[in-house]
């Protein structure tokens, strides 16, 4: 049987109280406790050291392609906001064109409205001044005018008027005229 010296015995009885105090203070029950090391009336428990939160490189792999996939996004949506815009600049200036072409365009159907109407009254005048002219006079002006014009004028003139002023022209001339007024297109020889 082996021996223990005294020293060991108290040794051994001095850690031992120790490690019981311990113990009692960690679970918090002050009656183990001696009376002169008791815990003030709220404590906290102890906080164990945590671990660090160890991330797996697929982890971190995945989180970095979101992160450079929200950048991407975000540089899209400011690409796509500034498009918009830029479009939205152009509609305006394009609309702004469109009406004034329209007003040119609406400006220019009366111009072409006034002269329109304005042809119609030289037209008419010059039907109702060859009209009162001798049918020799007339025929020799109407021969030497261009025969659309002459067409014209000699369609609009009052039947019997026309008749006299075709009688008198050159035969191939008033042929010619006759042809044209009766819808006939002349075939080339």
């Amino acid at each position: 049987m082996k021996h223990f010296s005294f020293k060991t015995i108290t040794g051994y009885a001095c850690a031992c109280v120790l490690l019981a105090g311990s113990l009692a203070y960690a679970q918090n029950t002050p009656s183990e406790l001696p009376a002169e090391s008791a815990p003030p009336a709220q404590v906290e428990p102890p906080q164990l050291p945590t671990q660090p939160a160890t991330v797996s490189p697929e982890t971190l792999r995945l989180l970095e392609m979101i992160e450079r996939k929200n950048r991407e996004l975000k540089k899209r949506e400011e690409e796509l906001l500034l498009k918009e815009k830029n479009l939205k600049a152009l509609e305006t200036k394009i609309l702004g064109d469109l009406q004034k072409i329209e007003e040119a365009l609406a400006r220019s159907e009366e111009m072409v409205g006034i002269k329109k109407d304005l042809i119609e009254q030289n037209v008419k005048s010059l039907v109702k001044a060859y009209s009162n002219m001798k049918p020799a006079q007339a025929a020799a002006l109407l021969e030497r005018m261009d025969q659309g014009i002459a067409i014209i004028i000699i369609s609009r003139m009052k039947s019997r008027d026309a008749g006299k002023v075709l009688g008198a022209m050159n035969t191939r001339i008033a042929k010619g005229i006759s042809e044209k007024i009766a819808g006939k297109k002349t075939e080339a020889n």
